[in-house]
């Protein structure tokens, strides 16, 4: 399976004056928790920055990609994950608007897609490698090698001219005809064995590129029967799934998954209402977690996993009362059952760019703050998390979002309780970037 995500900004919200780091080493036997990693806030207060996509060429390599206020007047976004921490990292100058795609063959080919333009890193830098001078938004990318590129931007509810479908053969670009023209999203196995669908207000359908042609694939007609296409996602050539929301026009519509396991398609139906579904990722182990949002007077995100059973579960992702929170996409770590996801924070005055993290282990603490606020945090404001030595914490002032802390253990003293890490005693190497004003954060050693 090539890495490939797609399209989507998700903004979601944070309000609280207590902040929290919990990540910890699950008990035995116990599905690890989705956690926040880390948060960013790009440019001014009111901007409600995002991240739109995300990919994991490595276990100690990752990208996300965003914008700095998606919806408003905003510049492209990429943060990186070497292993031990986010970082940003620079893209070319004089970009607008946001990523909304992401592919790569290997972690020195990545491609990023954006409002008229694609971009190329190497693995050492990122360059425009191409502009399109005619309007419409991309909605996918699918890269098989350096020289064997696609990229999609269909509009089939907006009405919007459409990018159409465009091919990279390492001299060139070249538009696409035919069926390949309407293609919303795509996934590939390899470059003979690519999957795609097409959206429309009647649900869309199913295609298939084999190394030649695209075709229509009426095969999946009646797996995907009254349901609107979202995503597909091609883990393997017997591993083929697409996304829907059921009934087509429907108000309490239910999340659809159909399954191509190289013979015929079988669908499932999950058991909660859905209002709109988000881009999904293999856990790793025959089974999907899907990001989905639900709808009524308290909308909700949760994150629904269909396991290879066939067994369906959910957990929601949380939010101080009065706030939302949204996971737009998901990636699974190569060789593990680890996964990101992306997505945002949103107050009433703006929010912040997130990241999401299942299955890593970490150590387990908690920061709290005792005064009613602190002084105005900077302009661009991360909240950082990484393994081993690394410490995720968490710290937020009411409406004013994230405040940028690290904190560092120098003379800890690790110890084991059962099957949890801990810190003990007090931590005097806790250190944050600039002086502390007032009280500062008290570490406290979360009681196992």
């Amino acid at each position: 399976m090539k890495i490939a995500r797609r399209a989507g900004i998700v903004l979601g919200s944070v309000t609280t004056a207590v902040a929290t780091m919990a990540a910890s080493l699950p008990a035995p036997g116990a599905t690890p928790p989705w956690q926040m990693a880390a948060t960013v806030h790009y440019g001014p207060a009111g901007n409600a920055s995002g991240y739109s996509a995300v990919i994991a060429p490595g276990k100690d390599d990752a990208w996300v990609f965003g914008g700095t206020n998606p919806g408003g007047t905003s510049s492209p976004a990429a943060e990186h994950w070497n292993g031990r921490r986010w970082q940003a990292w620079s893209l070319p100058a004089g970009l607008g608007g946001f990523i909304a795609a992401a592919g790569g063959a290997s972690p020195s080919d990545i491609w990023a897609v954006g409002n008229g333009y694609a971009l190329h890193w190497n693995g050492a830098r990122w360059a425009v490698a191409h502009t399109w001078a005619q309007a419409g938004e991309t909605t996918s990318v699918v890269v098989l090698s350096p020289t064997d590129v696609w990229v999609f931007g269909s509009s089939g509810f907006s009405g919007e001219a459409s990018l159409g479908t465009w091919y990279y053969d390492g001299r060139g670009w070249a538009r696409a005809a035919g069926v390949a023209a309407a293609i919303y999203r795509a996934s590939a196995v390899s470059r003979h064995d690519i999957w795609a669908i097409t959206v429309s207000p009647r649900g869309g359908s199913v295609v298939h590129y084999d190394g030649r042609t695209w075709t229509r694939l009426t095969a999946a007609d009646s797996a995907l029967a009254d349901t609107q296409l979202d995503d597909v996602l091609a883990v393997s050539g017997t591993s083929v799934w697409v996304s829907g929301v059921s009934p087509v026009n429907g108000a309490d519509g239910h999340l659809v998954l159909a399954r191509w396991n190289g013979r015929c398609w079988r669908r499932f139906v999950a058991p909660w209402p859905v209002q709109q579904p988000e881009r999904f990722a293999p856990d790793g182990a025959g089974g999907i977690w899907i990001p989905v949002v639900t709808g009524g007077d308290a909308p909700a995100t949760w994150i629904l996993h269909l396991s290879r059973a066939g067994a369906w579960t959910r957990t929601r992702i949380a939010t101080a009362p009065g706030t939302g929170v949204g996971v737009g996409d998901l990636a699974l770590i190569p060789g593990t059952r680890t996964l990101w996801g992306t997505g945002g924070l949103l107050t009433t005055t703006g929010g912040s760019a997130a990241i999401w993290e299942h299955g890593i282990p970490g150590i387990r603490l908690a920061v709290r703050e005792d005064r009613a606020g602190w002084h105005r945090a900077p302009a661009r404001d991360r909240l950082v998390a990484g393994r081993g030595e690394m410490v995720r914490v968490y710290l937020m002032a009411g409406d004013r979002g994230m405040i940028r802390v690290y904190l560092t253990p120098r003379d800890g003293r690790a110890c084991r309780r059962g099957p949890r890490l801990a810190w003990t005693g007090p931590l005097p190497g806790l250190t944050a970037p600039w002086p502390a004003r007032g009280r500062a954060a008290v570490p406290e050693a979360v009681p196992e």
